[in-house]
């Protein structure tokens, strides 16, 4: 049988890919992210002691329309630069093995559940650089499968749980071992053209609206506390008030998977909560709770590195 032995809830901010320190101070002025030691500290910490062998990883940069779109490609290799921002990703080379067979048994419990899904191998399907940086932090030297899934742009909440449902009971029927990624933001309002640069430091002070701040820190809460009831019945809320990236579908999705709000896991959080040009961001990491766990339902969450 197989399992998700553990979740995460990451940024995928470009700023990641500046690799120069004085070039990350000249862009970001004093208050640099603390997101490039978090990511190295998760994956030493977390992942690399873990026994498992592919990434799911769902990407909110991949937009598609019809479907739930998988990428069942063999290889996954090529060059990438950015065409949001080439300037911070360039002629960057990467090359991971893929997880078709796992994508064939998530489309089948997609269909079986209602829910229209495709695993698609050509050759020139692009990844995007939610999945390319999130993997340069997380899967050093390729050792894991990489499996990158696209949210549905069309689709309601309902569909973002059910797709997510099936997505778990795939991976519990195959014999795959999976970390679960939710590779997006949380509130998602950028600041506009004129002012945009003036914000771009990793201080919670350049959110770009404090109402923003606010709830990303009310949903990072029951994050903490495993309250994934009460993240799911604020959802609309939060879509509607904080525009959050992706609709929000990469939690969802996630959610979906472990349990819907029946899912109690605890996020343990790595560095801070951060601006990005106005946009929220996080890292959280999700284990399966320990028996002992169970038994003491007051243990404390995880708390900020």
């Amino acid at each position: 049988m197989g399992e998700i032995v553990a979740a995460i809830f990451t940024t995928h901010v470009p700023r990641l890919m500046i690799h120069d320190p004085e070039a990350r101070r000249a862009y970001m002025g004093q208050n640099v992210t603390t997101f490039y030691g978090a990511m190295e500290s998760l994956e030493r910490e977390r992942l690399r002691p873990l026994e498992f062998g592919t990434f799911v990883l769902i990407d909110t940069h991949w937009f598609t329309t019809l479907e739930y779109v998988l990428n069942a490609q063999e290889r996954l290799r090529g060059l990438y630069t950015s065409e949001e921002l080439p300037q911070m990703i360039h002629e960057y080379r990467y090359d991971y093995a893929g997880d078709p067979e796992l994508a064939a048994v998530i489309v089948e419990a997609a269909h079986a559940a209602g829910v229209r899904a495709i695993a698609v191998g050509y050759p020139t399907l692009p990844l995007h650089y939610p999945t390319l940086n999130v993997m340069h932090y997380f899967n050093p030297g390729a050792a894991r499968r990489v499996l990158s899934i696209g949210v549905c742009q069309t689709a309601r909440i309902s569909n973002d749980l059910a797709f997510g449902a099936a997505l778990g009971s795939a991976i519990r029927a195959s014999g795959r071992r999976v970390v679960l990624i939710a590779a997006g933001g949380m509130s998602h309002r950028f600041w506009d053209y004129d002012n945009l640069l003036r914000h771009a430091s990793a201080s919670p002070e350049d959110i770009s609206s404090l109402a923003n701040r606010l709830y990303d820190e009310k949903l990072m809460e029951w994050f903490r506390a495993g309250r994934h009831d009460e993240i799911l019945r604020a959802v609309p809320e939060y879509r509607s008030e904080c525009s959050p990236e992706g609709r929000f579908s990469h939690y969802l999705m996630m959610a979906g998977a472990l349990g819907g709000p029946e899912w109690n896991w605890r996020g343990e959080q790595f560095g801070r909560y951060e601006a990005a040009l106005g946009t929220g961001q996080a890292i959280f990491y999700f284990a399966r709770p320990t028996a002992a766990a169970h038994q003491g339902a007051q243990a404390p969450a995880g708390g900020a590195r």
